[in-house]
């Protein structure tokens, strides 16, 4: 697949998690909750792969391993989304709870990946920023839903579907919005 297509899949799927918080309202319901989680996961899985193709946190052998950290990541995380919509894994299952961490760890490590993009200079314009931005959701989220109450969770889902709605965006236009390689220092 083209960088454009897996942008444009990375795109559809943002929005994922937004739906599910509008579907469940707060309820526990697995299978809506590991089905968002699954479709969330494959759009930032898209996302990441062009992102990994384009180099877009460099050239060097940290801009490749902060971005295949993230990809193992995303995949237990997907994983979480299937045995949680199916129910084959209980969640006293360490398993389970392995995959189950692995979704906030990718949260976390996307600000490692966005500041990596930044400093890499590899994306183009405002297309650099994407990355840290939906970064920054979540430990943004998480402190205003103390303070400001339940209905900031809902603000910040729709927030987080536009940041990952622009990131797919951001990465579909692909290697024409990515700067030529230099050499790596290190080989």
């Amino acid at each position: 697949m083209n960088d454009r297509i897996l942008g444009t899949i990375a795109m559809v799927c943002a929005p994922a998690l937004l739906v599910e918080a509008l579907l469940t309202g707060g309820e526990e319901r697995p299978l809506v909750i590991g089905l968002a989680s699954m479709v969330f996961m494959a759009g930032w899985i898209c996302s990441n792969t062009v992102m990994r193709r384009t180099r877009a946190a460099g050239t060097g052998w940290w801009g490749r391993a902060v971005l295949l950290v993230q990809l193992f990541g995303l995949v237990l995380a997907c994983l979480f989304g299937f045995f949680e919509a199916t129910g084959l894994l209980g969640r006293d299952d360490l398993a389970f709870n392995v995959m189950d961490i692995a979704w906030p760890l990718s949260m976390a490590w996307m600000l490692v990946v966005g500041i990596t993009v930044v400093v890499a200079k590899r994306m183009s314009g405002w297309r650099r920023f994407v990355p840290l931005l939906c970064g920054t959701w979540l430990p943004l989220g998480i402190p205003l839903q103390i303070v400001l109450g339940e209905q900031t969770g809902s603000i910040m889902f729709g927030v987080s579907a536009v940041f990952w709605v622009l990131l797919g965006y951001a990465v579909r236009g692909g290697s024409e919005q990515t700067a030529p390689a230099p050499e790596p220092a290190v080989r």
